[in-house]
């Protein structure tokens, strides 16, 4: 993962963090669909309408936003905003840039679990997203798989990036960004 988001480990440690949403007792924590799941209510559902985005943001108490300072470490000298969440699942970010790139972060979740919950939402919604493009690096003796996605359909064309790794090394083990084309 990008050096920026080796912070997030840190910022773990500063924040005291509330919870997003409760996990249902009868389930046990699954940061894989709860990173997910943060991405599809966030970055993907309002891809299209930035300011109706902010407005969801702004109706959901339990993300907290970051500081400026702390915001840093994620935007890597972008303008735009950071706000943080965690749950029984972990801890996560929800990343707004200026340009409406919109990006959910998992500090710790399964690579081939995220994967898979993606690929299952998509399936069942059957939304017009179509896998473009699927390559795994190694960067230090980490591995980082990027699985790039592409709308054929809608008012905005957009990209949707998954990026994961399974190393236990990670800072971040999951990241989804929609990046609209604008």
């Amino acid at each position: 993962m990008s050096t920026i988001l080796r912070r997030f480990g840190a910022l773990a440690a500063v924040l005291a963090l509330p919870l997003l949403l409760a996990a249902p007792a009868a389930r046990a924590a699954d940061p894989a669909r709860e990173v997910v799941g943060l991405f599809v209510q966030s970055c993907l559902k309002y891809v299209e309408d930035p300011l109706d985005l902010r407005a969801w943001i702004d109706s959901v108490p339990q993300l907290r936003k970051l500081s400026q300072s702390q915001s840093q470490a994620f935007l890597s000298g972008k303008g735009g905003d950071v706000w943080s969440a965690s749950n029984d699942a972990g801890l996560f970010a929800l990343v707004v840039f200026n340009d409406d790139t919109c990006s959910v972060m998992a500090q710790f979740a399964n690579a081939t679990e995220v994967s898979q919950v993606f690929s299952e939402y998509l399936r069942r919604k059957q939304l017009p997203i179509d896998k473009v493009g699927d390559q795994t690096k190694y960067t230090r003796g980490i591995d980082q798989r990027e699985e790039t996605y592409r709308s054929s359909d809608g008012s905005i064309l957009y990209e949707v990036v998954v990026l994961t790794s399974q190393s236990p090394r990670a800072e971040v083990q999951a990241v989804l960004t929609t990046r609209p084309n604008r």
